[in-house]
């Protein structure tokens, strides 16, 4: 049972590092400066590339709370 609980972690946190770092950083970051070009909105934009440069951050982080606690699980 706790291997299967561990799995879920693992999974569940990979999961949602993938939405945190690729939708809502890189994707929305994106959306940001393209939205914010045609009337142009300098912090906007510079908000926009910095989620798009830090998107990496926002992946790693819940990815390996996920795997750290996934595999405690598994371990225990």
């Amino acid at each position: 049972m706790k291997n299967i609980i561990g799995n879920i972690v693992i999974a569940l946190g990979i999961i949602l590092g993938i939405f945190i770092g690729g939708y809502l950083m890189l994707y929305g970051g994106i959306v940001q400066i393209v939205n914010n070009i045609n009337p142009i909105n300098a912090g906007q934009i510079a908000i926009g590339a910095i989620k798009v440069l830090l998107c990496e951050i926002g992946f790693y982080i819940p990815w390996s709370v996920g795997v750290v606690f996934g595999y405690a699980i598994k371990m225990d």
